[in-house]
């Protein structure tokens, strides 16, 4: 079993894959329909827009990816978690082709790139030993989105317009993902892997 610093590092990797979702493909895929309506694009055009959307973003990751090297490992799950909430309402004003390049380009960006970059990178930092089962683990939150955010997210479109969501979404991220970032890692004082092997020693 985790200890209990271990644990909350757990559950911060646990809640950032989970919020990852927003920006993988299952639950972007959700609104294709409502979209391509908004927007009287067709299935090839919306499909094009977003792999050229989604190979942007990789190329970025590589780049920004490694500040998380030199940042504070609370900040930057900060600017990321600032940076998703502002991706999901930029996603609610889609009103052209040029907007939906840009808001998937932010989405697949911060979502499936940046969140689930910190949720990783701060569990293998603490971890040495038990690093694979803590890794396994924080990925059931990404299992557990794809089982709960689809259905939830049916049902809301039911009653509610798309672009309402993505705002609800987003007004969601800013006001817990911080909360939940401060409390579980605000203990946590470490810039690399060999300082943490040490702090898990004492």
């Amino acid at each position: 079993m985790f200890k209990s610093l271990s644990l909350k590092v757990i559950i911060f990797g646990f809640i950032f894959t989970f919020f990852s979702s927003f920006g993988q493909s299952f639950f972007l895929g959700l609104f294709n329909s409502n979209i391509r309506d908004a927007l009287s694009i067709s299935h090839g055009q919306f499909g094009s827009i977003y792999a050229s959307a989604t190979l942007l973003s990789s190329f970025i990751l590589i780049w920004l990816g490694k500040k998380i090297d030199e940042i504070n490992i609370f900040k930057f799950a900060s600017l990321v978690t600032i940076l998703l909430s502002f991706s999901c309402f930029f996603f609610s004003k889609i009103s052209s082709v040029t907007f939906l390049f840009f808001a998937i380009f932010l989405m697949r960006f911060s979502g499936q790139g940046m969140m689930s970059h910190t949720a990783t990178t701060t569990v293998s930092r603490y971890f040495t030993k038990s690093r694979g089962k803590a890794l396994s683990t924080i990925w059931f939150g990404l299992s557990s989105a794809e089982f709960i955010l689809p259905v939830f997210t049916i049902y809301l479109l039911t009653f509610l317009d798309w672009r309402y969501i993505w705002i609800i979404i987003s007004i969601v991220i800013i006001l817990f993902l911080p909360l939940a970032s401060f409390i579980l890692l605000k203990k946590l004082n470490f810039e690399s892997r060999e300082k943490t092997s040490k702090l898990e020693k004492k």
